[in-house]
C-alpha cells in the first residue's frame, strides 16, 4: 500500500468525522424530564445526551440533535417524503421500512447510537452483549444481576440497598420525574399523567390554531402532531407520508414482476407500479 494512498485515506476520514458527529455538546443542551411511563421502550438520542420515550409509528423523529426523538424497535426514522432513512438535521417520521428487517435483541445495532451494555435471558441462559443502540431494552444491567436472578439471598440484599421509588411532581410549572429517590412522595405515577395535569392548568385559557384537516392519498397516512411536554399547542403539524405496508409488490406464483413505473416515495407515488406476466420457462 503506497504512502500517498494512506495520506489520502486519513484525509478523507478527517473530512467525514465532523459531518458524522455534528451533535451539540450535551452540557449545552436542555433535555426533557427523565421518561417514566412510556408507551414503548425507553431511548437515548444518538447524540448520547437526552433520554426520552422511544417514538411510535407515525410520530415525528430526528431533527437537529435528534430533538424530535429516536424511533422504537422495528421502526425507522424516514423522511416525510422519500424511501430511505432521514438525513439529519431534517425531521422524519417513524414508520416501517422495507429493506430494514426486524432484528433479534442482540442484533439490533445502530452505528449512529452510543455504546451500551446489558444482558438478556434466552432459553434460561444469560446473554450479555455490548452494542451500539439507542433503545434501553436490556433486562439486566450487568452479568452479576442476570446470573444471580434466582438467588433469593442475593436479591434480598440487593433490594435492601436500592430505592425503586419513582414518580412525578409539578414543580415551578414543569413536570419533574425521578427514579430511585428514597423517601420521596409523588403525586403522579408517570410522566404522561403529570403532563396531562400540567396542561389542564396552564392551557385552560389557551386557544390553539385550528389544525389543517388532511386528506391523504390511499397509499399514505397522516402523521401524528407533536406537542412538547408542558406546552399547549402542537409545534409539529401532521403531514401526509407514505405507508409502505400498503404496497403489494408480490406476483402470484408462476408469474414474474415487470416494473412499469418506479415509485417516487411521495404520497400518490409510494408504491412501484408493475405488471405480473406469465413466467414462460424456456423449452428444452
Amino acid at each position: 500500500m503506497g504512502f500517498g494512498f494512506i495520506v489520502l485515506l486519513i484525509f478523507s476520514c478527517m473530512i467525514r468525522l465532523p459531518l458524522a458527529f455534528n451533535c451539540t455538546a450535551c452540557e449545552e443542551r436542555k433535555c426533557p424530564p427523565s421518561p417514566i411511563g412510556c408507551l414503548g421502550q425507553h431511548a437515548i438520542d444518538p447524540c448520547g445526551c437526552c433520554k426520552h420515550c422511544a417514538k411510535q409509528e407515525w410520530e415525528p423523529c430526528g431533527g437537529e440533535n435528534w430533538e424530535h426523538g429516536y424511533c422504537d424497535r422495528s421502526l425507522k426514522c424516514a423522511p416525510i417524503n422519500g424511501t430511505g432513512l432521514v438525513e439529519i438535521p431534517m425531521m422524519g417520521i417513524c414508520k416501517y421500512l422495507r429493506g430494514y428487517p426486524y432484528k433479534d435483541l442482540w442484533e439490533d445495532d445502530d452505528e449512529i447510537c452510543p455504546v451500551q451494555s446489558g444482558c438478556y435471558v434466552t432459553t434460561g441462559v444469560c446473554e450479555c452483549v455490548t452494542k451500539r443502540t439507542c433503545i434501553d431494552n436490556f433486562r439486566f444491567s450487568s452479568a452479576k444481576l442476570c446470573n444471580n436472578r434466582d438467588d433469593e439471598e442475593f436479591y434480598e440484599k440487593y433490594y435492601k440497598t436500592k430505592c425503586f421509588n419513582s414518580g412525578c411532581n409539578i414543580i415551578d410549572g414543569a413536570c419533574v420525574c425521578e427514579l430511585g429517590k428514597c423517601g420521596r412522595t409523588y403525586k403522579f405515577w408517570d410522566q404522561i399523567q403529570c403532563n396531562k395535569a400540567l396542561v389542564n392548568v396552564i392551557c385552560a385559557n389557551v386557544t390553539c390554531p385550528e389544525a389543517e384537516q388532511l386528506t391523504c392519498p390511499s397509499d399514505s397516512v397522516a402523521s401524528t402532531t407533536h406537542t412538547p411536554l408542558g406546552e399547549c399547542c402542537p409545534t409539529v403539524p401532521s403531514f401526509c407520508t407514505c405507508d409502505f405496508s400498503k404496497c403489494d409488490d408480490e406476483c402470484p406464483r408462476g408469474k414474474k414482476k415487470i416494473l412499469h413505473q418506479k415509485a417516487e416515495g411521495i404520497p400518490g407515488s409510494c408504491c412501484d407500479k408493475f405488471q405480473c406476466l406469465k413466467d414462460r420457462k424456456p423449452t428444452v
